[in-house]
């Protein structure tokens, strides 16, 4: 079933770094908006039936707006070129509530945040919320240039020694050594990260062989998927009726429960933002989304069903 949009009103837009504008939210009715926690994002409903995720930025305190940020790339799927174009003070924009797939997991006693650009947003409000607890943290924040970090004079002023930017300018030698970073941990260190496919991929090198290490992410864009990986037919269950269907290789499970009348909630269709969850209460899925966690997917419990597949030859879903 598909949620309710919350129609809301752009109250301040302000440029926050070179090609980022953040865009304040306020409920057009007044009234309070849904809580959230840190690493929660919203669908911004766009013309044209475009349909965008963007991490929240402002303060969980805050109830009565949101903040997004947005990097303008020309060259993309067009969400960011329309919201920069188009968009402007005053103007009204439906959203859906926040959802978290990227929770803070506050049990851990040492932190490692690591933003790349404009992941920043979601990497922010765990600083705050790691801060606020008392919790040690540093974070770092990898970026081209001094321009380009966004909120670059509040992360400063909020986090002072805790926060460390590091400036690339184009030049590979300049980039943090990752390895060297987690290598130094002397104890059991979470690492959170969000940023490009390039970034997340170097930490992930970087940390495999280090035991200490547990590194949590979030991605831009879909994972990448394997070359040669295998797309078989399958058959899927619906646990309330015993009703089958045929889910063949070049369809998506999403597309059989639409094509057979269910109504699935679904914003990316890439994997990305977990609009489209389902309950799995018997076979194996091949996971290919980038919301769950690797702990997650091995409880075969839940499955994105715009992206994912079977592994065993039915899944029984709980619809």
């Amino acid at each position: 079933m598909t949620s309710q949009p919350i129609t809301t009103r752009i109250t301040a837009v302000e440029n926050v770094a070179e090609q980022i504008c953040a865009y304040t939210l306020e409920a057009t009715d007044g009234r309070e908006l849904p809580p959230f926690s840190a690493g929660a994002h919203i669908d911004l409903l766009l013309d044209n039936d475009l349909v965008r995720q963007y991490s929240l930025c402002s303060s969980p305190a805050e109830s009565q707006h949101y903040r997004v940020a947005v990097l303008h790339e020309p060259e993309g799927r067009g969400g960011s070129d329309y919201i920069h174009k188009q968009l402007k003070l005053g103007d009204e924009l439906d959203i859906h509530a926040p959802r978290n797939h990227f929770q803070l997991d506050m049990a851990g006693e040492n932190y490692l945040l690591l933003a790349g650009g404009i992941g920043i947003t979601p990497i922010m409000l765990m600083a705050l919320q790691l801060q606020q607890a008392g919790k040690p943290f540093r974070l770092h924040y990898l970026c081209r240039t001094p321009e380009q970090a966004a909120f670059r004079q509040w992360l400063e002023d909020t986090f002072g020694t805790s926060v460390e930017f590091h400036y690339s300018y184009g030049d590979a030698a300049k980039r943090l050594d990752l390895f060297g970073l987690f290598a130094v941990q002397t104890q059991a260190t979470q690492v959170y990260t969000c940023g490009s496919e390039s970034l997340l991929q170097a930490i992930l090198n970087a940390a495999e062989t280090l035991p200490l290490i547990d590194v949590s992410f979030e991605r831009f864009s879909a994972a990448p998927v394997a070359e040669g990986m295998v797309r078989q037919a399958f058959e899927i269950e619906i646990a309330s009726s015993g009703e089958k269907l045929q889910v063949s290789g070049e369809q998506s499970i999403l597309e059989v429960l639409q094509g057979a009348g269910h109504q699935i909630e679904t914003m990316c269709k890439e994997g990305l933002c977990g609009s489209c969850e389902v309950n799995l209460l018997a076979g194996e899925a091949d996971h290919r989304d980038s919301v769950l966690n690797d702990a997650e997917k091995a409880e075969q419990s839940v499955l994105m069903v715009c992206c994912s597949r079977a592994i065993s030859p039915s899944l029984k879903l709980d619809l």
